[in-house]
């Protein structure tokens, strides 16, 4: 990964990934204070993911009516 990362192509790649993704898990761990998954398992676990995706969406909406 080191490698990968100190290519010209890797820094580019990862710049991208700063504005798109990193903000919104951020948000949801500091903010939010949701640091684990409590399910067990994929299913259960991209399930819970998904509800919080759903309430932080729903939060911001509210924020903003």
């Amino acid at each position: 990964m080191i490698a990968k990362l100190d290519s010209p192509r890797g820094r580019k790649i990862y710049k991208k990934r700063a504005p798109s993704i990193e903000p919104v898990v951020a948000q949801i761990k500091h903010n939010r204070r949701i640091r684990t998954i409590s399910r067990r398992g994929l299913t259960a676990a991209e399930g819970e993911w998904k509800l919080i995706c759903a309430t932080h969406n729903l939060l911001k909406i509210y924020r903003l009516a």
